[in-house]
């Protein structure tokens, strides 16, 4: 169903309506009530609800009945359903990763998860966001909690400093976005994308150089929260200094955020100037970054002793394979990447949880000889880790093997052969940096570091594992269960609204 202009449908807004309610209620319930274990399970079940209007919602899209608000500018077709869906997986698994974790490292304190639901309510509106100044709002509400999240333990100075720089690289960039919002609205006069993308092919548009300039400037923005290269930078500093579960929930949910949003414009106002004389300079400017990303990620990795800190730059890797799915969102990309960030989202938490329940109460070592002989000492936690990094690292059957294919496919499909290319490449250097973690698990004897971990998991910290692990193997070996949901790409409400 799609909306008048100005038409309001409320029930679009029912999944982030959803964490939003249920924030204030585990706000309210952090001034009464001591017990850190059922604020988090209240959070859980704030979470569980919205996804039950989100699958409804998907469902209908997927029978046709895909539904607008607010004039095409909150949308619910399937892929902004399907983002949305990936985004409350992460939320869920990354709050039972922390309330496992948090109470041992003496950070529960009552804020934090009101802060992830806004943050996760923010990540809901940049993925159905149909106009740029929505798109601006959710990236609002979901980086202002984030910044609080990364400075989290306030007496460590690393963690300060990752707070600090989080939010000054990203004030930048959100400064670089709303000017890039400026230039675009300038260039077509109108904030919407179904009226921009009318705006752009229009036979008499002449604006081209400023609604490019505009194009690039929302690519900075967006590449900031989606860790491009360059603007990567913060991503292995801020990993490394908030405090692992924060580290969880930011490499999922604020990259599902990022890739939704920039995959929706790309398929949308960003295809429409590739008609334009110099619209191939969009597609090139997109292609040097990608592949940037692929090289500096990957690399950057390969030279890293600390797990935590290697992850951050696998997480700069992915998003240079989830960079390929951009290039082709007009095509096969927009389902390529809703299924390769599903797959991320488990196999990331997976790895994630592991170094959760390893790491010191001061979230300190992280380095490889802490996994040591883990085989023998924790053997489930060894076969969880050990899951997680060969799917990150694309081994079959796993979920990330066929992330990849899938996003390589639609790189080939859309005529970048060269960066699929570059992307198997780079995939062969990804299997060195996480084979070294696996290696040690399984054929070194444990060290004093190793044997000092010994503790017990915490139950939700384990049933967040085990989740992520099983999720993993599933989507590798039967693919189709949610390939098969999300394989709608084409069903934009933006481009049927032109019709």
């Amino acid at each position: 169903m799609i909306p008048a202009d100005g038409f309001i449908v409320w029930s679009v807004l029912a999944p982030a309506l959803m964490l939003l309610g249920f924030a204030g209620i585990t706000l309210l319930l952090a001034v009464f009530q001591s017990d850190r274990g059922f604020i988090a399970t209240v959070a859980l079940t704030g979470v569980v609800s919205a996804s039950v209007f989100a699958l409804n919602l998907l469902m209908q899209a997927q029978g046709g009945l895909a539904e607008a608000g607010f004039g095409l500018r909150y949308l619910a077709d399937v892929p902004a359903t399907a983002f949305t869906l990936v985004v409350l997986l992460g939320t869920a698994l990354a709050i039972l990763v922390a309330q496992g974790t948090l109470g041992r490292m003496g950070l529960d304190h009552p804020e934090y998860y009101p802060l992830v639901l806004l943050s996760a309510t923010g990540a809901i509106v940049m993925v159905s966001a149909g106009d740029l100044i929505t798109l601006l709002l959710g990236l609002e509400i979901m980086s202002l909690a984030v910044y609080a999240l990364a400075a989290w333990r306030t007496e460590a100075r690393q963690s300060q400093e990752a707070g600090l720089k989080y939010f000054l690289l990203g004030a930048f960039a959100s400064a670089l976005f709303i000017y890039g919002i400026a230039l675009t609205y300038g260039a077509g006069g109108h904030f919407d994308y179904a009226m921009l993308m009318a705006a752009f092919t229009q036979p008499g548009f002449e604006a081209h150089v400023t609604a490019l300039l505009g194009a690039v400037l929302i690519i900075a923005g967006l590449g900031f929260k989606a860790a491009l290269v360059p603007f990567h930078q913060w991503a292995p500093d801020v990993y490394t200094g908030a405090p692992t579960p924060v580290t969880a929930f930011m490499a999922v949910v604020v990259k599902a955020a990022a890739f939704g949003a920039l995959l929706r414009i790309a398929s949308t106002v960003f295809a429409s100037l590739e008609v334009g004389a110099l619209g191939a300079l969009l597609p090139g400017v997109l292609s040097v970054l990608i592949g940037a990303t692929l090289i500096v990620g990957n690399f950057g990795a390969l030279l890293q002793t600390g797990v935590k800190r290697m992850l951050a730059y696998s997480a700069v890797a992915h998003a240079g394979y989830l960079g390929l799915a951009v290039l082709a969102a007009d095509q096969a990309g927009m389902a390529a990447a809703a299924f390769y960030l599903a797959a991320y989202t488990l196999m990331s938490i997976g790895a994630f949880a592991v170094l959760s329940a390893l790491m010191d109460d001061d979230d300190s070592g992280d380095g490889i000889e802490r996994f040591a002989g883990l085989a023998r000492t924790r053997p489930w936690l060894a076969a969880g880790m050990a899951v997680s990094l060969l799917s990150l690292a694309g081994i079959p059957p796993l979920a990330g093997f066929v992330g990849k294919v899938l996003v390589i496919q639609a790189a080939i499909a859309a005529g970048h052969a060269a960066l699929a290319v570059l992307a198997i490449v780079t995939s062969v250097v990804a299997v060195v940096y996480y084979a070294r973690v696996v290696v040690a698990m399984y054929l070194r004897e444990p060290s004093g570091a190793a044997r000092t971990a010994e503790r017990r998991t915490a139950r939700p910290l384990g049933i967040a594992l085990g989740i992520a692990v099983v999720g993993t193997i599933v989507l590798g070996l039967v693919p189709g269960l949610w390939y098969g949901l999300v394989d709608h790409g084409q069903n934009l409400l933006v481009f049927v609204s032109l019709r």
